[in-house]
């Protein structure tokens, strides 16, 4: 009996696997059968919010069913991963993010390992930081401001969303490759931090370039250095420096892209992305890239780079919050 039992588990094993790509391949010509789940792990009204929502109404052309997006913005991301996480193999779900996610897994702020449970479909944009002062702050260049740091440690001040979240890490990020220290200010708000800036409790603002052009143009603003390999060619950034120029290897902004739960058939996902990648070259999403001023630098990146990219990245995280103390080897 035990030996009769043994071979039938052995021919269903067998004809399971001879019947997987069978399986698969039917999976992939009948998807999509309905309507797809883009999960946004963000408020809603937020600008990550807006950008997942413009570019599903793109995509949903393709992919030639709705892509129905859901916030689940709670705990910082951490929600939206467990609803993303706790989908199905089929392919009806997926997720947007951004280096949050990282930040959370570096963080420890889940049971579930970003990396280790998820995979990319396409990185899409990119977001420029900016760093200045206020139009009254006695430094003029940004040699002039690093020169400060550099005798002052700690002493010069810039704010941000969060401790230990991506504000965090880009200010200390930066400062850590160029050498020197400055203290960072959590406040609840961008809204916050600029008026600190303004009342004149920050000496340093930071922000992406949409949010920063417009405190420039005002003459809120003075801009010292873009992170950036160059500086682009807009008026008002005349006598910024790019930080690749001044040679500080630091050019990290926020980012925006789709993943996916592993375990979903590689040809779900190939036209899941060959969906989201004719919607990168539409027209309407170019438009986007200008109106959000997120076409300053090529966010562009396919699955396998990406996932490389990921690795350096959280590699990069870890280094820099492990020198301010926020975890532990």
């Amino acid at each position: 009996m035990k030996k009769l039992f043994e071979r039938i588990c052995v021919v269903t094993l067998a004809l399971v696997l001879a019947l997987a790509p069978v399986l698969s391949a039917e999976a992939a010509t009948n998807y999509p059968r309905r309507a797809v789940e883009l999960v946004i792990p963000f408020g809603a009204g937020s600008a990550s919010d807006t950008f997942a929502r413009q570019y599903a109404q793109i995509a949903e052309k393709y992919l030639g069913k709705p892509i129905n997006c859901v916030n689940y913005g709670g705990a910082g991301t951490v929600e939206g991963m467990t609803y993303a996480w706790g989908a199905d193999t089929e392919g009806y779900t997926f997720m947007e993010i951004t280096p949050s996610l990282l930040i959370k897994e570096l963080m420890n702020a889940s049971d579930i390992k970003f990396r280790a449970e998820f995979e990319p479909l396409l990185k899409v944009q990119n977001d420029v930081q900016l760093i200045g002062v206020a139009a009254n702050s006695p430094f003029q260049s940004f040699e002039e401001l690093k020169a400060y740091a550099l005798e002052h440690p700690g002493e010069l001040k810039i704010g941000g969303i969060s401790p230990g979240g991506l504000d965090d890490y880009i200010a200390n990020g930066f400062a850590y490759t160029a050498g020197f220290q400055w203290t960072y200010v959590p406040y609840k708000a961008g809204s916050e931090v600029k008026a600190a800036v303004l009342g004149g409790e920050l000496d340093v603002y930071q922000d992406k370039m949409i949010n920063f052009l417009p405190m420039v143009q005002s003459g809120d603003i003075r801009p010292l250095v873009i992170l950036s390999d160059s500086v682009p060619d807009i008026p008002e950034l005349a006598g910024c420096v790019a930080s690749k120029e001044v040679g500080i290897d630091f050019t990290q902004g926020s980012w925006r892209g789709f993943v996916i739960k592993k375990g979903v058939p590689q040809e779900v996902k190939d036209i899941l992305i060959d969906a989201l990648k004719k919607a990168y070259e539409d027209p309407a999403y170019k438009q986007m890239e200008i109106d959000q001023m997120t076409n300053l630098s090529v966010g562009y990146m396919e699955a396998d780079d990406w996932a490389v990219a990921w690795d350096e990245e959280y590699n990069a995280l870890h280094d820099v919050f492990l020198s301010l103390g926020y975890i532990e080897e």
